[in-house]
């Protein structure tokens, strides 16, 4: 399973449970329609931004460590994020072994 999908899957729960807060806490505040109806769509625009902005750090970070694009990383300088994300997708597998090792047994 691709980073991005494993990133997405708990997104996708955070986004919706945030989603359903600012519904039940504005209409439970007694704040007028607009105002919720502006609300929600801030909230929403957010959770599409900060998806967008996820996915594009997942394509990037794809792409700089398949092609071993170091000289861009540096550039960029997120050499340190992109070991730092290496080594924990590494530990996350690693996981994922044991997980499955467990369930066996």
């Amino acid at each position: 399973m691709k980073l991005w999908d494993r990133i997405a899957r708990g997104m996708e729960a955070g986004f919706e449970a945030a989603l359903v807060s600012v519904h039940h806490l504005t209409e439970k505040a007694g704040e007028s329609i607009e105002l919720t109806r502006l609300r929600r769509e801030k909230a929403r625009c957010e959770t599409i931004l900060t998806r967008l902005l996820a996915e594009l750090g997942s394509v990037a970070y794809d792409k700089i460590s398949k092609e071993r694009l170091t000289d861009i990383s540096e550039k960029l300088g997120v050499q340190d994020k992109i070991m730092e994300i290496a080594q924990n997708e590494a530990i996350i597998t690693e996981i994922d072994k044991r997980i499955g090792k467990e369930l066996k047994d």
